[in-house]
């Protein structure tokens, strides 16, 4: 019963904070009240459609994880010719 009550939170907060970027940083009328707000928002909006460039310390740490994917016979006879 807890674990259904805290993934219930859960999913409101995300809900609530999706309505935040739309009202807010899209140019929503709550945008004047707040323009600090509007822009950080705005570029979140723009992230999360995949408009922006991802940041650059998402970049590296990504770049840092090993590639633990299996691999196929070609690519591995590929890779020893490396």
């Amino acid at each position: 019963m807890t674990l259904a009550v805290i993934f219930s939170a859960v999913v409101l907060v995300l809900a609530l904070v999706i309505i935040a970027i739309v009202a807010v940083g899209m140019n929503g009328p709550v945008s004047d009240d707040a323009p600090e707000i509007a822009s950080v928002l705005a570029s979140t909006a723009k992230h999360l459609n995949g408009d922006a460039e991802p940041p650059q310390g998402l970049v590296n740490f990504f770049e840092e994880i090993p590639d633990l994917r299996p691999r196929s016979a070609t690519s591995a006879a590929e890779a020893t010719k490396r």
